[in-house]
């Protein structure tokens, strides 16, 4: 009587010595004690992390939960045995011990060969329990794989009784099945009923097992054909319970069917057959060979096939195929030529006859004409080396022939140079007015590349928005010609579904070898410069220069960053006033996000925002900065005077104004934070209402949820007065470039009195940014600004700075 070593066992007991003891007792016969815990909620939860072979429990334990209670979930979640070793043996406790299925009760103090006995027996009866678990589960999953559904009859009782599959066989759903025996035969087909019964009642009294096939009708489904086994059991001619099995056999019947279709198939089949002597002179062919060479029957009869077809290659190159010890069978392509002259590629196979005494008699030959097969495969070479899209070459293809070109430039000591294009703001165009609108802008702009292009380069779509150019020679007053021609074409405006599009690129250019001495080197300069080019203001090209890598390197640093602050809470909120100007009072702030770096301190926005963008996390950035801003904010505008107006600005870029959950992440931000809809403002950029019908819903949603909008560094974008006209717009905040020198520059102050009367006459509100002198400050109020924010009031603070100041206010 001995069970597997090491055991590992948890022993649940609230007095320490007698816990000390046990443990002792218990690793002196060989036992690992794993754990020693003091109560119900210790045991479960050290069973679950642990799951030891056995637990020792006490019933009275530290706690609100006993030890009857913790062995009864340790056994429901994780069929641990438990054995109960206490000192109370009440029928009540003895009672709701039995309730939880112990594998043992013993009343201390025990001896301990006793203790010892009980634990092996106690995992004795666990393994017989897993075996016997193990070998219900492989009959299960034997019979489920089959898809074998099991039945009993009991002909005392008269009922049928079956497992959840034999109910889905028989129409219903997967539970089991308990039914009258009438129900059963109901089911069955009429022309079938009385064969059924008389194979699974008669019959069975022999105590031999039979086996019958039958049609099931109803349901509202189609007949089935099924087929059971069974067999009877009971003593003599006293039947007691019949059991068996159920298949549906409806596929099997179906195959069978079209097995004998088949064979008239073969013999009405689309390839063409011809039928020779042993000499190779046709005796038979059928109509597919007329089909599909153009010979009638009539007309073959007594040539040899290979001469009327032109065979290549002809009989002779395999004929030691055919010779004695040989398969006796040949197949192979070959080429043919029809009636008309005409050349096909052919599937063929070829097999010999021989007569009773092993002799050639015939040769059969099947043929094919497989012209389709090679057009489609000539489809899948082009589809394997093209972009479906654009049509112009992909990755696969255009990195052979970069290779090539390298391989060409070394050995002629030559240059070639390498154009990486990457589409400004494609994916706000691609988000916002949908993928068809984004294909068929790819496809014009790769139309547009492929126009300006000479035969001798190529030009390649890599995925996405992106192209790569390759031209085989080097001349640097090509290579910026060539960029600018890129450029020019992109500028021209596009028309896509009723929308009119403008899109740019930024560009990048290296050169081989100067700049890369292989293929990867070559495309990751000419992908540094490209991102130049965007860094630098989009819409340009840039040739690859050394200190590329490393501002690539800076780059990629700040982005990994960027996600550890946003993981790490590593990101802190100033806030700018907004100053109304003919009080000179603090009437809302701007929220402005700081990067807290741990070696490089406070980061401004203007080092990191375009990362975040390009990166994809400008979206998640942003959330925390609106949900950071209400949560800061909210104290500060609860506590402004009654009937006061005070608005706490966000910025949102296009990417995140434009998602598709957007409204729905402002509105669980306002909930979560209780921050009042009627203070928060979002400020967006011109750029971000050309996506027309997709910003109109957006501002209407905001609107109704009480949000102001405002349109930040208004001028310096795209703005249509007729678009402006239509939206919900509240406010709109003058550029720091519009007002830079006033009051002297008479220029200027044009165009704010423009923006002024334009304001007024769109019922919108003004806030200037940047206000440096008290000039500026004074002029622009004159001028009938509102508001105005910049260093001469204050520049942007942390929270608590702008808690004093406006206690000072």
């Amino acid at each position: 009587m001995s069970a597997r070593l090491p055991i590992n066992l948890m022993l649940v007991e609230d007095e320490r010595i007698v816990a000390f003891d046990l443990k002792r007792q218990l690793q002196g016969f060989g036992y690992n004690v794993e754990s020693v815990v003091a109560s119900g909620e210790q045991a479960i939860s050290q069973a679950a992390e642990n799951k030891p072979d056995l637990v020792l429990m006490d019933i009275h334990l530290d706690g609100t939960m006993d030890g009857i209670e913790a062995a009864a979930t340790i056994r429901a979640n994780h069929q641990i045995p438990v054995v109960f070793l206490t000192a109370y043996a009440e029928d009540d406790t003895l009672r709701r011990a039995l309730d939880s299925c112990p594998f043992g009760y013993l009343i201390k103090p025990c001896e301990g060969r006793e203790l010892h006995a009980t634990i092996q027996m106690a995992l004795a009866r666990r393994n017989d329990e897993m075996a016997i678990e193990q070998s219900e589960q492989r009959l299960k999953l034997a019979l489920d794989a089959a898809s074998l559904g099991v039945l009993e009859w009991s002909p005392g009782s008269n009922r049928l009784k079956g497992d959840p599959h034999l109910g889905m066989l028989l129409g219903n759903q997967a539970q089991p099945l308990d039914e009258p025996w009438e129900a059963f035969i109901d089911r069955i087909d009429e022309a079938d009923r009385e064969r059924v019964n008389q194979a699974l009642t008669a019959k069975l009294l022999s105590n031999d097992a039979t086996s019958v096939e039958f049609r099931l009708t109803g349901d509202g489904l189609p007949i089935r054909r099924m087929e059971a086994h069974a067999k009877a059991y009971g003593k003599g001619a006293s039947v007691q319970r019949v059991v068996g099995i159920l298949q549906d056999v409806t596929k099997r019947h179906q195959d069978e069917a079209m097995l004998r279709q088949s064979s008239v198939v073969f013999h009405t089949t689309a390839e063409a057959i011809l039928i020779t002597d042993a000499n190779r002179r046709i005796v038979a062919v059928n109509t597919a060979f007329t089909r599909i060479t153009g010979y009638p029957e009539s007309d073959v009869l007594g040539l040899d096939p290979d001469v009327l077809l032109r065979v290549s290659p002809a009989f002779e190159t395999y004929e030691d195929s055919f010779k004695t010890g040989a398969d006796g069978f040949w197949q192979g392509e070959v080429r043919c030529r029809r009636l008309d002259g005409s050349s096909f590629p052919a599937w063929q196979s070829v097999s010999v006859v021989h007569d009773a005494n092993d002799k050639v008699t015939h040769f059969v030959t099947a043929f094919s004409d497989v012209t389709a097969i090679y057009d489609a495969q000539q489809k899948l070479q082009h589809l394997a080396h093209h972009d479906p899209l654009t049509g112009l070459p992909n990755r696969l293809l255009f990195e052979e022939r970069l290779l090539y070109a390298i391989e060409q430039a070394m050995r002629n000591e030559q240059r070639c140079i390498l154009l990486f294009l990457d589409l400004d703001g494609f994916k706000v165009i691609n988000d916002t007015l949908g993928h068809a609108v984004g294909d068929e802008l790819l496809r014009i702009v790769g139309d547009r590349l492929r126009s300006v292009l000479r035969s001798s380069d190529t030009i390649a779509r890599l995925g996405g928005d992106e192209f790569v150019v390759l031209a085989g020679s080097f001349n640097p007053d090509y290579a910026a010609r060539l960029a600018e021609k890129i450029l020019d074409q992109l500028r021209l405006p596009v028309t896509v579904s009723g929308e009119h599009l403008s899109v740019t690129g930024s560009l990048g250019i290296a050169v081989y070898p100067d700049n890369g001495t292989d293929s990867q080197q070559l495309m990751r300069a000419a992908d540094m410069a490209m991102y130049t080019a965007k860094a630098e203001g989009r819409n340009r090209f840039h040739f690859y220069t050394e200190d590329m890598t490393e501002r690539a390197l800076l780059r990629m640093g700040i982005e990994q960053g960027l996600r550890r602050a946003l993981a790490t809470d590593g990101l802190v909120m100033h806030y700018q006033p907004r100053i109304d100007l003919a009080s000179r009072r603090i009437v809302g702030v701007e929220a402005l996000v700081r990067w807290q770096h741990p070696e490089r301190g406070i980061i401004s926005p203007v080092d990191f925002i375009g990362i975040a963008e390009e990166c994809g996390i400008i979206e998640h950035l942003g959330r925390w900065v609106l949900n950071r801003a209400c949560s800061e904010m909210l104290d500060v505008v609860q506590g402004r005077p009654a009937g006061e107006t005070f608005h706490v600005a966000v910025n949102v870029s296009p990417r995140q104004f434009l998602g598709a959950d957007f409204v729905a992440i402002v509105r669980t931000v306002l909930s979560e934070t209780g921050f009042p809809a009627s203070a928060l403002e979002l400020e967006i950029t011109e750029s971000t209402l050309q996506a027309t019908e997709r910003s109109l819903s957006i501002l209407h949603a905001l609107e109704e949820l009480g949000v102001a909008v405002s349109i930040d560094d208004f001028g310096t974008g795209y703005s249509s007065l007729s678009v402006l006209r239509d939206l919900p717009i509240q406010r709109i905040k003058i550029d720091r470039s519009f007002i830079v020198d006033l009051p002297a520059s008479q220029n200027q102050r044009a165009v704010v009195e423009a923006i002024v009367a334009l304001s007024k006459a769109m019922f919108m509100q003004i806030t200037v940014e940047g206000i440096e002198h008290p000039a500026q400050a004074k002029i622009l109020q004159e001028l009938g600004c509102q508001e105005g924010q910049g260093y001469l009031f204050a520049r942007p603070l942390p929270l608590v700075d702008l808690k004093k100041l406006l206690d000072n206010d």
